[in-house]
């Protein structure tokens, strides 16, 4: 049985690295070839068995960036004392190969999530003086931190196409980059009778719901754009509500003001998919994205719900007017379009069939 050591963020929090790692560890624990470990940054250090593998915790500081830092650090300082035959970053985790001395047998595999420089680019578009500077230094330091494993991995996985030509852009092609896109449980996230999943919310049958869905920060997720839209759409029709899930609701209540808008905290795994079945659109709004499609957007497509995404998310698997919406203006006229598809009966179902045959042709790919 080989040793593999997998790299990620903290594999309790409901994000999308997390999710995509879980995913990937379910498939290769049906080979049974592998004794699997998996390191990520938190609060002391301890390990710990979980669902068949050991998690080992290492203790970093909470201060952004210098967390990040000083676990690429102490994770190297752990893989020169134990050893793996294969080692699977993610993100930028993957710093601590900068200067690791390769073991001999070794094989080096690092993920990428998106960009970091990207990510924080379009933070250039915001008007604070402040948060541009801050997304000028996390340009420079998500370079320094993405780009060793680029040079150094024997392998790369990128989870979409674009992330692939983003990495490209900026540090040259290169040999062995593999494209592997999140995976969705079609078999927990599937189409369900609304009627009776808004009954078991306690949701009023009278209203008809937009969801948007995002852990991250409101700007890059989009969550202001989702707000604009549905603030339109509700001019025109009262019955419209929109569920917001899992936004730090301290750091987002200055926009989420409206009546229109439901917040619910960050919904287990198991409850998720009724909120998805109980939604009549999705909105990924978002700034950057580096999934293709997002955790979120293949669980939406998967469970039924007419997709609308901006041109700014990348979300390639999303063809317009075919199955979803891909909108670059968030106004009057983009709530117009919404609402002319919704009117649509026969196109809206269309619409949503296709989008289901798409995203359960690509969990097959698995």
């Amino acid at each position: 049985m080989k040793k593999m050591c997998i790299i990620s963020s903290n594999p309790d929090f409901l994000g999308g690295v997390s999710l995509y790692t879980w995913d990937t560890i379910n498939e290769l624990k049906k080979s049974k070839k592998y004794d699997i470990f998996w390191i990520y940054g938190g609060r002391s250090n301890r390990n710990y068995k979980k669902n068949g593998i050991t998690l080992v915790e290492i203790k970093i500081p909470k201060i952004y960036p210098f967390n990040e830092i000083i676990f690429n650090f102490k994770v190297k300082k752990f893989l020169e004392k134990n050893w793996f035959d294969i080692i699977n970053s993610n993100a930028i985790w993957g710093f601590w190969l900068k200067n690791y001395k390769k073991k001999s047998n070794q094989k080096m595999v690092h993920t990428y999530h998106g960009s970091t420089y990207y990510f924080f680019k379009n933070h250039f578009k915001r008007n604070s003086f402040i948060k541009k500077i801050s997304a000028f230094f996390s340009m420079k330091l998500g370079i320094l931190m993405e780009k060793p494993p680029w040079i150094k991995a024997d392998e790369i996985i990128c989870v979409s196409e674009h992330v692939k030509r983003e990495l490209e852009e900026l540090y040259g092609k290169r040999r062995k980059v593999t494209i592997i896109h999140a995976k969705t449980d079609t078999k927990h996230f599937r189409p369900r009778n609304k009627k009776l999943i808004k009954e078991k919310l306690g949701l009023n049958l009278k209203n008809w719901y937009g969801l948007y869905v995002g852990r991250g920060g409101f700007w890059t997720k989009g969550l202001d754009r989702v707000i604009n839209i549905s603030k339109e759409i509700y001019k025109k029709d009262k019955n419209y509500m929109l569920l917001v899930i899992g936004s730090d609701q301290e750091k987002v209540q200055n926009i989420l003001k409206d009546k229109f808008v439901v917040i619910l905290p960050p919904i287990n795994r198991e409850n998720l998919p009724y909120y998805y079945n109980s939604s009549d659109i999705f909105f990924n709004l978002s700034r950057y994205e580096g999934g293709d499609p997002t955790l979120a957007t293949g669980e939406a497509m998967a469970s039924g719900c007419f997709v609308v995404c901006s041109n700014d998310a990348r979300q390639e698997i999303i063809k317009n007017e075919v199955n979803g919406l891909v909108i670059r203006n968030f106004d009057k006229l983009a709530a117009e379009k919404i609402l002319k598809v919704m009117d649509d009966k026969n196109k809206k179902e269309k619409m949503i069939k296709n989008s289901i045959n798409k995203i359960t042709k690509l969990s097959q790919i698995h």
